[in-house]
């Protein structure tokens, strides 16, 4: 295991002394039973057939995405995580938890909720040196859920969160949604809308034995993005990556060999890896070759509707690392909520603004659409050039307006007031201000195994340091922000727990209530965010959601402390 520091030493001890009179009652508190309904999630490695290719991927319950989960606000649950994964060699590996390995070790996060914190063992546990949850291969552990009385209703999601397995795993077919019902699905233009989810993933592949593809790289192995084909592993004794043309695959922060994005499944979209790519666009404005994948739009699933028909869309963006403007062909958009949290009012967007809505990594955006005259509309990601490679503009889906007699289904205007979070902050109840800079740098000083450092506040990944100590009923306001060095890309911010609400995004006010709990730092762009920490307390995590920034770093432990309980964070 890598040495202790000083920093993290003092971190550590300087946490454990203002936990000392609440440590005694975590076990008590950890060990709480839920009862109530009883689900399973089993992983397991299995083949798919996609756009005719084989491709060995990991899923839950045999599909992808996972199964949704629907679940109520005050519903108590257990859900019961088997994992069937394949075991995975980790021999070679230094003991570097900013490294990947470990990839047959597995646990679940439910992302978005408000509920207990439950990454550690034991989950909701307030011990700072707690480990992070690994489940191995043939071992399960239960889940117990309770969705608060006041949750906001909307769309969220399930993935894997072992640090350093996370990217491999879910860009291998790993995840799947949640919806919560309530208020919000009883207004009756809403309740009157048919409901559309679309799941959106990118799935990562290599070729394995020249018949099918697959994410298996060897421990320590990393593709280059800017070689033919290259692997390599560093090698600590010369300080130097050296390659292995034995190897296909190898673990990646950036391209694969082959990237296909899903919606519900099905491939809409692929990119391939070439580093002597000459068509590279001129929007892609100081990218190099390598850095822009060929794409290739591939057949859609295709929505019919009448004009006037209202429908209803959840969309979740999956992927592992690609944001997405999104735009609707020729339609104004009518949001109700983003990352489950609704407006008090809908928020329309019109058709001729270029990206009516923007969806980071492990964003959701619930919207309506009202149909209009007949055609053929592509609901679409614009390209965007704000990350380590380029990305093609893609139709993710289209809306088939019918030439048929027209009917004139109603928009809402009002929507129920979500009061977990009403009445919003006031600037006057900020009791504490911070600051977090995630950046990148290569080469790297502290990955070299991984050839590059990705950092929050210039620390990495310490799964036994807490930096940020808060307690329930603080109220922060965060200054988010990645330097604009020339060429840095942008990174979404993810906090566990609780939501935020957005302020402002480079000196820009933000509309009141667009609350969040992951946010796109564009590079050079501060985001300033307000968040109040509520009802449960423990040790919990903030990070970059760009998956294999996380896996390598880009994230930090912080502690929840329970109410009035003494902290210096």
């Amino acid at each position: 295991m890598p040495a202790t520091t000083r920093r993290s030493f003092m971190t550590k001890t300087a946490t454990l002394a203002a936990l000392a009179p609440v440590l005694a009652s975590t076990a008590k508190t950890a060990s709480a039973q839920v009862a109530g309904r009883k689900l399973v999630l089993e992983t397991r490695d299995m083949d798919m057939v996609v756009d005719g290719i084989t491709c060995r991927v990991r899923a839950y319950n045999g599909q992808v995405p996972g199964p949704p989960i629907r679940t109520r606000p005050g519903e108590k649950m257990t859900i019961t995580l088997k994992n069937g994964l394949a075991p995975v060699s980790s021999e070679g590996w230094n003991g570097d938890h900013n490294v990947p390995h470990g990839l047959g070790d597995t646990n679940l996060h439910f992302h978005g909720l408000d509920v207990r914190p439950h990454l550690f063992e034991p989950l909701g546990t307030l011990d700072p040196l707690a480990k992070m949850i690994a489940i191995k291969p043939g071992d399960s552990l239960d889940y117990p859920l309770e969705i608060p009385l006041d949750h906001p209703p909307g769309l969220y999601w399930y993935h894997p969160h072992k640090h350093g397995a996370t990217a491999v795993q879910a860009a291998s077919g790993m995840a799947g949604p949640i919806i919560i019902s309530g208020p919000i699905d009883e207004v009756p233009e809403i309740k009157a809308a048919k409901e559309i989810l679309l799941v959106v993933q990118d799935l990562g592949l290599f070729p394995d034995d020249g018949h099918s593809w697959s994410y298996a790289p060897q421990q320590n192995a990393m593709w280059q993005t800017f070689a033919q084909e290259e692997v390599t592993i560093y090698d600590p004794y010369t300080g130097k990556p050296n390659p292995q043309p034995q190897l296909r695959q190898g673990f990646t922060t950036g391209d694969y060999a082959r990237r296909y994005f899903l919606l519900n499944g099905k491939p809409f979209f692929l990119e391939t890896h070439d580093p002597a790519n000459s068509k590279c666009p001129p929007v892609a404005k100081g990218k190099q070759p390598a850095q822009c994948p060929i794409g290739k739009q591939l057949p859609v699933e295709r929505y019919e509707l009448v004009p006037g028909q209202v429908v209803r869309f959840r969309m979740l963006n999956g992927c592992t690392d690609n944001m997405m403007p999104i735009t609707v062909d020729g339609h104004d958009m009518h949001l109700l909520a983003m990352d489950g949290r609704n407006f008090p009012r809908v928020q329309t967007i019109p058709k001729s603004t270029s990206s009516q809505v923007t969806l980071a990594p492990a964003n959701r955006a619930e919207f309506l659409i009202k149909a209009g005259k007949p055609g053929k509309y592509a609901i679409r990601q614009l390209p965007q050039n704000e990350q380590f490679l380029y990305s093609d503009g893609k139709v993710i889906a289209e809306i088939v307006v019918k030439d048929a007699p027209p009917v004139d289904m109603k928009l809402p205007t009002d929507l129920p007031v979500i009061s977990r979070y009403y009445p919003l902050i006031r600037p006057e109840q900020v009791k504490r201000r911070r600051n977090f800079v995630l950046t990148e740098a290569f080469p790297a000083v502290l990955n070299p195994y991984v050839g590059g450092d990705f950092l929050i506040n210039n620390m990495q990944y310490g799964e036994q340091e807490v930096p940020t100590v808060v307690r329930i009923g603080d109220v922060e306001e965060w200054n988010l922000s990645v330097p604009d060095n020339g060429g840095s890309e942008g990174h979404p911010f993810h906090i566990h727990v609780n939501g935020f609400e957005v302020i402002s995004i480079g000196g820009v006010a933000q509309p009141p209530g667009l609350i969040l709990d992951t946010v796109w730092l564009p590079a050079g762009k501060p985001v300033v965010v307000r968040t109040v920490f509520k009802e449960f307390a423990g040790k919990a995590v903030y990070h970059c959601h760009i998956l294999p920034h996380e896996d390598t770093g880009m994230m930090q432990n912080f502690l929840i402390l329970p109410e009035g309980g003494h902290h210096h964070g």
